[in-house]
């Protein structure tokens, strides 16, 4: 197998990753990001020829480094958040606790992409410094050290991906189809474009945690179990996806019009809305030779759901 499609196939499971994460600390779940750190651990230990072992320096919350490799006197700390803010507090926690007497040099790893900062170095003048350009990495810059590896170091990195992110496949081969003829319906829709007294704004953690705490548990698993079948699915669909502005807007009104009747109606239950929903659409898709997949349906009316096109928020104080 030749380089470049090693690359393709790591590139493809690191923003696999990215994207997981992303969604997860969306919905407040953040045990993903312990398991990162391990991830993070063992793989540039692999890449990279680290010697990188997990540390509990600081107390939870506010510790300075999450990996170390006393020997190479290297630190990272692994994070999703881009801000400088994120980066000045590892930076000042690390100088307070001392860090820099066990390790030269402290790298922060973002889990996406880093922003552009202003300041180019942290530190100096007799404190300990670090490049905000070189000293911080993130998905891109991660898969570009890849590429300079050779060839064997690239598929052994490719082979520990698809280990550790196998990315599950869907039962059928028909979800992209489904996905496709759901939206073609939703979006020919002749309803207005008036969403009354909805919110539009997205607030998933204050939709899924507090609005719906009871169901809090189950919109989370969902959301997660599908994810995994046909999130990719959909990105391709989403990527590929010629509607204009005005289809995608009657779209966006019909789902949040629609979906809110419909959970009035079964007083408030997402859960049994969400079933609902999906009967409903199903027969308005029609038929199909192979049968349309219900999951996909599923797993789109969740996605929505957490872009608050679904059981969206209302602006008035009962909401």
């Amino acid at each position: 197998m030749n380089r470049q499609r090693l690359l393709e196939d790591v590139s493809h499971y690191l923003t696999h990753l990215q994207i997981s994460v992303g969604h997860l600390n969306g919905l407040n779940l953040q045990d993903i990001n312990i398991h990162a750190e391990i991830f993070f651990r063992d793989f540039l230990n692999l890449a990279l020829g680290y010697t990188l072992e997990s540390i509990n320096i600081i107390e939870r919350n506010a510790r300075a480094i999450d990996l170390g490799d006393r020997g190479g006197r290297i630190a990272i700390q692994v994070t999703s958040t881009s801000e400088i803010a994120k980066i000045k507090h590892t930076h000042n926690g690390f100088v307070s606790s001392r860090l820099d007497k066990l390790y030269d040099r402290l790298i922060v790893i973002i889990i996406g992409e880093k922003q552009k900062y202003r300041q180019r170095i942290l530190g100096g003048s007799g404190v300990f410094s670090m490049s905000l350009i070189d000293d911080v990495w993130d998905i891109p810059e991660i898969i570009r050290k890849i590429s300079n590896l050779s060839l064997k170091k690239i598929e052994l990195c490719r082979d520990f991906l698809f280990d550790e992110l196998t990315i599950a496949e869907p039962r059928q081969s028909n979800e992209v189809s489904t996905l496709i003829r759901l939206i073609e319906v939703l979006s020919v829709t002749e309803e207005g474009t008036s969403i009354g007294n909805l919110r539009e704004d997205p607030d998933p953690t204050g939709k899924v945690r507090d609005r719906f705490a009871n169901h809090a548990g189950f919109l989370q698993r969902q959301y997660v179990e599908l994810h995994e079948l046909y999130g990719r699915a959909l990105a391709e669909v989403d990527r590929h996806s010629d509607l204009g502005h005005v289809r995608v807007r009657k779209l966006q009104v019909y789902l949040m019009v629609w979906s809110d009747k419909i959970l009035t109606e079964v007083r408030g239950n997402p859960k049994t809305a969400l079933d609902l929903l999906t009967k409903k659409i199903l027969r308005m898709m029609g038929t199909s030779a192979v049968g349309f997949d219900e999951g996909a349906i599923r797993y789109y009316l969740i996605n929505q759901l957490i872009a608050c096109n679904i059981f969206p928020n209302k602006l008035m104080s009962d909401a």
